[in-house]
């Protein structure tokens, strides 16, 4: 064999591997009772055992739905608790007494709400109190905005027709909020983050616009008032996720958006807290061409550089493994669909405890089931 030849026997069998590696990053999925329709997803430690839990809005089955688990990968069978109408949900300790509190959007016909539930350690949960908001309300975020050491929630307003908004409310730190402030956004605002993305330590927010395929960012002035948002290109498709990570490792939170026409999409911070136009990635061909319904920013592969997985509804979900400079290789199918059906939302973390390689949860709604994916590395 000649040496051009042998080369190119090596080079294949060399990116053969890497692709079947790549494939391999997570085991089969493990499929576990989520309710009766497990919209979206959050991993949170909710007892004193160390190990990492799961949350979901059960949206069908008007209740919220606890997964504990047992730290090995596996998890205990679902407890739940009822709720109206839960649809998005956020994680913190509202009342700082070390236990993680809930903060749950209620969608509803003339008005919806927030509700607040406490945790109690032990993975139950009790209503704290209820606070109107838009009717047509998404998504949840939450963050400390005007520095007092509390934890505020922002929640996105969507309706389909009039002026939706973004709203804020300012925890006291015993589980109560107050002192609501309203942000009008014209184009359907929906998928919402809370990060620092101009560097002077105040979190500011993301905002996506399902109705212009566009991002809303909102920079914090330092008081927890928000000043007028700037709005990017965030596809053109219809956004509903939107994530804020520092991509290249360079102190500068990028944007990270699932566009379900065009796929994952990805905005770079300048340094200033503004944005350069977007790189959109698409889904792969075949069994995961469907776009993206919500996406997860972790390591997968421990190289230090920062990855993204993403779920879709109605076929496989998939992955880009991150190189560091703010771009990604093309997308890679993770099996979990039952029947060709997918997820509407994706957790990331560490379900066995004590292991630094992060593992996925994506329920999947139609089924009322939570696909479990553990990571091989």
């Amino acid at each position: 064999m000649c040496p051009a030849v042998r080369i190119a026997v090596i080079l294949a069998t060399v990116l053969s591997a890497s692709l079947d590696a790549s494939a391999g990053q997570f085991k089969r999925a493990v499929y576990y009772r989520a309710g009766r329709g497990p919209y979206m997803s959050a991993a949170a430690q909710f007892t004193q055992s160390g190990n990492l839990d799961l949350v979901f809005p059960d949206y069908d089955g008007g209740q919220v739905t606890i997964l504990l688990g047992n730290g090995d990968g596996t998890f205990k069978p679902p407890r739940t608790f009822p709720d109206p109408n839960p649809f998005g949900l956020a994680v913190g300790d509202f009342n700082e007494d070390g236990n993680l509190d809930l903060a749950v959007v209620e969608p509803g016909s003339g008005t919806g709400a927030v509700a607040i539930f406490l945790g109690d350690g032990k993975g139950g949960f009790k209503l704290s109190a209820r606070y109107a908001i838009g009717a047509a309300s998404g998504r949840i975020a939450v963050g400390d905005f005007d520095g007092d050491g509390h934890l505020d929630i922002a929640v996105t307003n969507s309706p389909f027709t009039g002026t939706g908004s973004v709203m804020t409310f300012f925890g006291d730190g015993h589980g109560e909020f107050h002192g609501r402030r309203t942000y009008r956004l014209p184009g359907r605002p929906f998928g919402i983050a809370v990060g620092d993305v101009n560097g002077d330590h105040h979190p500011d927010l993301a905002v996506t616009q399902v109705a212009n395929g566009t991002v809303a960012v909102f920079l914090n002035d330092g008081t927890g008032k928000f000043l007028k948002p700037v709005t990017y290109n965030a596809g053109g498709g219809e956004v509903v996720d939107v994530k804020i990570a520092d991509l290249r490792n360079n102190g500068r939170n990028d944007l990270v958006i699932a566009d379900l026409s065009a796929g994952m999409v990805v905005l770079l911070n300048k340094g200033d807290g503004t944005f350069g136009k977007p790189a959109v990635y698409p889904p792969c061909a075949g069994k995961c061409s469907a776009g993206p319904e919500a996406c997860t920013v972790a390591d997968f592969n421990l190289d230090g550089k920062l990855d993204v997985a993403c779920s879709a509804s109605i076929d496989d979900s998939y992955f880009f493994y991150g190189k560091g400079n703010g771009t990604f290789g093309t997308a890679i199918a993770i099996a979990d669909t039952i029947k060709n059906q997918g997820g509407f939302g994706i957790a990331s973390g560490n379900f066995i405890t004590g292991d630094s390689a992060p593992d996925l949860a994506i329920p999947i709604e139609e089924y009322g089931k939570v696909a479990i994916l553990l990571n091989t590395k």
